[in-house]
């Protein structure tokens, strides 16, 4: 007997980073979660499959990141990328010749890099998009949509900075993988209430999703547990192993803790356990990982060499456990409330197999044991609503995020908080200009597309939190300004289309060569609302 399901959601995002550095903060970014994450993910599923095990996992691939596995140019980086790898492996293997443990984890490292780039070129013919949506037209996933650059929606201040992150990311995904999307990611979950401040009413982030055809987003668990029933259609209550619809008729789910804390938390989290691969530290010749994490307390150089075997182990002892907790949280729920309920689980797509190396093969194992067990079953998220939308509660929310303090101070904080008055004024200043343009030329419009560009990648949140947890301080910040000193730049022309000597047409093509994402974006979505 079944007792509930698991929602498994992965959000995929990297900032655009094309021709902007490359280690440690730059291409790298994403020709690493390339090699460690997308692929091998694609590789599970597509194997999955021709197992007859369907998945039913919902994934979010942000507009943005979208972009990237799109650009040709970011295609040759990752080859090249991926080949120097296979080299370093090779000289690896005959560096430690008379180091049987180390060669045989050489090896282990060439024959994926191998078999990666063999499936890159072979079974996904360079397109990784096109592998997703075959995947989703295949019913093995589901893929939603976020806003455009992953901007942080609550605290834009002009209504044109929400509605082009959102339609523009609606557009996107349509065309990428040609159908309306349902489901979205919110960046960073961060949800803002309508507002009424001096008059003035500010809808409710959920108005705009409403707006561009979204039927379901979801928050972190607080967003739920803290929130207002306006109308009650069960004898549930809050509690995130269900869903809820708010007065927009936009349905959200909240984060269950048990299971996010059982991947995310440093404590008891499988991704720390002593077996796992050691990320930090590499060999000091070829920069590959060689090493286990050994224990939290042991230090960088004290670390033992990895044993494959054993953290196999660790694998399907892992994933058994995480089995049993899934039945028990399905069990529980439906013994009390009498619904299937679904357990809401997600992460950062990265981690699995980047950040956690074991944790693509983890995934699998969850995969298979769920297939062959009868308490607990895999859905989308939209198969969900589907079946109990109209069942739903509605619900009056307050503000939240999923980051540290559950509300907005990683991205609003005392340090980088100067970040705000730019953007807000920035999308001000292009809402002014477009005020007094009708009918662009093609030059004309070349600009403003371009203008749009920068201002989108300048509204990614993923400034300030680097800015925050000081991981690429210098280099977000050096980011920051960069699209804002180009966005003044192209708004400058754009202010006097006959004044040809505001902006060279080689520095035009110069900029759009770097930030080339977004190519048909709609400039009347940046016009005031």
């Amino acid at each position: 007997m079944v007792f509930g399901y698991f929602g498994l959601v992965l959000h995929g995002h990297m900032p655009w980073c094309k021709k902007s550095g490359v280690w440690p903060a730059g291409e790298q970014w994403y020709t690493e979660a390339a090699l460690e994450t997308y692929i091998p993910m694609l590789n599970i599923l597509r194997n999955l499959k021709e197992s007859g095990i369907k998945t039913a996992i919902t994934i979010n691939i942000t507009p943005i990141l979208a972009e990237l596995m799109a650009d040709e140019y970011m295609k040759e980086r990752f080859q090249d990328y991926v080949k120097d790898l296979i080299k370093r492996a090779k000289n690896d293997i005959e560096r430690f010749e008379n180091h049987p443990q180390k060669k045989k984890i050489a090896q282990h490292h060439l024959n994926n890099f191998e078999r990666i780039l063999n499936t890159f070129y072979h079974n996904y013919y360079r397109d990784l998009l096109g592998s997703f949506k075959w995947l989703q037209d295949e019913g093995m996933l589901e893929l939603i949509t976020s806003a455009a650059t992953h901007g942080f929606l609550p605290l834009f201040k002009q209504d044109s900075g929400i509605f082009s992150q959102i339609q523009l990311g609606v557009d996107t995904y349509k065309k990428y993988f040609n159908r309306d999307p349902k489901g979205f990611w919110l960046p960073e979950c961060a949800y803002r209430p309508k507002e009424i401040k001096n008059g003035q009413v500010r809808e409710s982030i959920d108005y705009w999703l409403h707006n561009s055809g979204i039927e379901y987003f979801f928050v972190d668990s607080h967003g739920i547990l803290t929130a207002e029933i306006l109308e009650q259609k069960n004898e549930i209550g809050l509690n995130t192993n269900f869903g809820y619809n708010l007065e927009t008729g936009v349905s959200v789910y909240g984060r269950n803790k048990k299971t996010s804390r059982q991947v995310w938390d440093s404590k008891i989290g499988y991704p720390g356990d002593e077996d796992y691969r050691e990320f930090h530290k590499k060999d000091s010749e070829s920069g590959l990982h060689y090493w286990k994490i050994t224990g939290k307390e042991i230090t960088k150089e004290a670390k033992d060499l990895y044993d494959i075997e054993k953290a196999q182990e660790k694998i399907k002892e892992h994933a058994n456990h995480f089995l049993s907790l899934l039945i028990q949280e399905a069990q529980e729920f439906s013994n009390e409330h009498h619904y299937k309920g679904i357990i809401v689980s997600p992460y950062d797509f990265e981690l699995y197999g980047h950040w956690w190396s074991e944790g693509i093969d983890w995934l699998r194992e969850i995969f298979q044991l769920i297939h062959n067990n009868e308490q607990v079953d895999m859905v989308t998220i939209s198969e969900y609503t589907t079946l109990y939308k109209d069942e739903f509660s509605i619900i009056k929310m307050q503000e939240s995020t999923w980051g540290a303090g559950g509300h907005f101070q990683v991205w609003d904080n005392e340090e980088h908080r100067w970040i705000w008055p730019y953007i807000n004024s920035s999308v001000g200043d292009f809402e002014t200009v477009l005020t007094n343009i009708r009918n662009p030329d093609e030059y004309q419009m070349k600009i403003l597309q371009q203008t749009a560009r920068e201002l989108l990648l300048m509204e990614g949140s993923d400034w300030p939190f680097l800015l925050y947890t000081k991981q690429a301080k210098d280099y977000a910040n050096q980011r920051f300004h960069h699209h804002h000193q180009r966005f003044n730049k192209l708004l400058w022309a754009a202010k006097d289309f006959s004044d040809s000597s505001r902006l060279d047409y080689t520095e035009l093509e110069r900029i759009e060569s770097i930030d080339s994402c977004f190519k048909d974006l709609e400039i009347d979505y940046f016009r005031k609302r």
